[in-house]
């Protein structure tokens, strides 16, 4: 039996069936077990539109992936929509994906079996921390790295296989993959080699570039095409350059803001709920330009907020360090010396003008240890041994940790979405209702990534939703909040001095001249639900205004 099941695992495409039933195995008791989550609303959101439980009819406008993508999804919830193809595609891209990464490891010549051992651990552990917050960056990342994977295989069936999967990723999250992308074109170039001998291997990725440009152009020229939408893109771009920007949170952008924009429309801009009357594209160009203009000794001090992946980052080089003065390769010893410093320079050039977000990170540290392996000296030594096994069980034993910690809010951010957010939501909101959350306070990544269409109301504006085409006759301004169908998801403690209320209701009244009321609709001491209404002079001012007027 065990003879019968080592010839399977032997053949050509018997590992990979193997790996790819352990892990559709894997993924679905992950899926269980953690479970199966979004990380944030950006991908509730996008599902929503594709599926058609947000305008009514799935749309292929997806903001952050590609129309492409999109236009696929539209086709499949045209065939069926008692699927949730969205979730299914990236769970299924997710298995393929990592099958390939695996075998590649376990077909790897003159690796031991313990070290093979250690990255796979390290491999499935980081999957695990990805499964527990799906999102569509992480999934794209790690899409492309099996699509670069399979590019170094160097024959013609894996190397377009794999041109086709790293486009796939850059249609799903371009920034991703490119920077996925980025870090595997070292160990591309070392491993295949400049030679124009070897041309033909290069020519599936000449092509796959190509194509990734040419799906771009055309998503710019299908958004271009409507002068809703072109506008639109360009706002949100911009917009979303300033949210993740740490330089446009500064006291120097912020006293230093161009002319006419108040200093509170933009505070509320940067907790992603904008006047998009006050800050309009005109507006968000001139902030755009401000924040731009922030010198590099002032941009230099956002490296400090490296620190948080101070932990990983001090594992990943002590194993680099580990290889650097084992290897008695010369010219690996240099690539890892340029590799490390490549590395370094592309993670401070993020977190120069961009929050280094924790899924951005995953996508980083992925490539990086792919490369590590295939890299690895070929000497045994026990001291090495025991020195590389210790490294790579901390860096797996910090994943299993922050995997942990990552279920446990999530346990609670669905405790509150299932058992305080949404029986507010289904008792108090009527079905053609508008609803919109200030922040985000409001879980929607816990909803049921299978079912998102049993969402328990129909609109969502404000937030990245700001100028999209969907809102642009619900709320134009502030004064759509004002709304006899628009109601407000917020904490009860809404009233509280620089809240967002307190402060949307104050611009309210200096740019539109509406005095403005709240009127509470419930609370469960918790979260409440509210309406904002026109306030009724008091008969004095009335007068007083009259006599004005006279």
């Amino acid at each position: 039996m065990i003879e019968k099941i080592r010839k399977i695992v032997q053949c050509r495409w018997g590992m990979f069936g193997v790996v790819l039933l352990f892990n559709i195995a894997y993924f679905a008791l992950m899926s269980v077990v953690l479970p199966l989550q979004y990380e944030e609303n950006d991908d509730v959101m996008m599902c929503m539109i594709a599926n058609g439980t947000y305008s009514g009819t799935p749309d292929y406008h997806l903001v952050y992936i590609n129309v492409l993508y999109g236009r696929a999804l539209v086709w499949l919830y045209g065939l069926t929509n008692s699927i949730e193809w969205y979730t299914l595609t990236f769970t299924i891209l997710h298995i393929l994906s990592m099958s390939i990464i695996v075998c590649s490891l376990l077909r790897t010549e003159n690796r031991t079996r313990w070290e093979k051992a250690l990255w796979l651990l390290a491999l499935y552990v980081i999957w695990a921390r990805i499964i527990v917050a799906l999102q569509f960056t992480t999934t794209a990342g790690l899409t492309c790295l099996a699509g670069c994977i399979l590019l170094l295989r160097g024959t013609p069936r894996a190397q377009w296989s794999g041109a086709a999967l790293v486009i796939i990723a850059a249609l799903i999250r371009f920034v991703a993959a490119g920077l996925v992308g980025l870090l595997m074109v070292p160990i591309i170039l070392y491993r295949l080699g400049l030679q124009w001998r070897q041309w033909r291997k290069y020519v599936p990725i000449v092509v796959m570039l190509g194509l990734v440009v040419t799906c771009r152009m055309v998503n710019s020229q299908t958004y271009n095409a409507d002068p809703e939408w072109r506008a639109y893109r360009e706002y949100n771009l911009l917009r979303a350059q300033l949210n993740d920007n740490p330089n446009a949170y500064t006291r120097e952008v912020q006293s230093h803001l161009p002319e006419g924009i108040d200093l509170i429309d933009y505070a509320l801009l940067l907790r992603f709920i904008p006047d998009p009357e006050q800050i309009d594209l005109k507006a968000i160009r001139q902030l755009s330009a401000t924040v731009g203009s922030v010198p590099f000794s002032k941009q230099i001090l956002n490296v400090r907020r490296l620190m948080k992946y101070v932990v990983e980052l001090s594992i990943l080089s002590i194993i680099l360090a580990m290889m650097i003065l084992t290897t008695g390769n010369k010219r690996k010893y240099v690539f890892l010396l340029l590799y490390s410093l490549f590395v370094a320079i592309l993670i401070v050039h993020v977190s120069l003008d961009g929050f280094l977000k924790n899924r951005v990170f995953l996508c980083m540290v992925l490539p990086i240890l792919v490369t590590y392996y295939m890299l690895l000296p070929n000497t045994t030594g026990k001291r090495r041994k025991y020195a590389l096994c210790a490294a790579m069980m901390m860096l797996s034993g910090w994943y299993v940790w922050q995997t942990a910690q990552t279920a446990e809010s999530k346990d609670y951010v669905r405790y509150q979405w299932q058992r305080l957010q949404q029986p507010i939501l289904k008792q108090y909101v009527p079905d053609s209702a508008y609803v919109v959350t200030l922040g985000t306070y409001m879980s929607m990544e816990a909803a049921n990534p299978w079912r998102v269409w049993d969402y328990p109301f129909r609109k969502y504006v404000l937030g990245w939703m700001t100028w999209i085409p969907f809102n642009t006759t619900v709320a134009s301004s502030y004064r759509g909040l004002l709304r006899d169908d628009m109601y407000i998801f917020t904490t009860v403690e809404y009233n509280r001095e620089r809240t967002a209320i307190p402060r949307i209701r104050e611009q309210i009244e200096k740019h539109y001249g509406v005095p403005t009321r709240v009127r509470p609709i419930c609370h469960n001491g918790r979260y409440a639900l509210i309406q904002l209404k026109v306030a009724e002079q008091p008969v004095a001012n009335k007068n007083k205004n009259k006599r004005r007027s006279k």
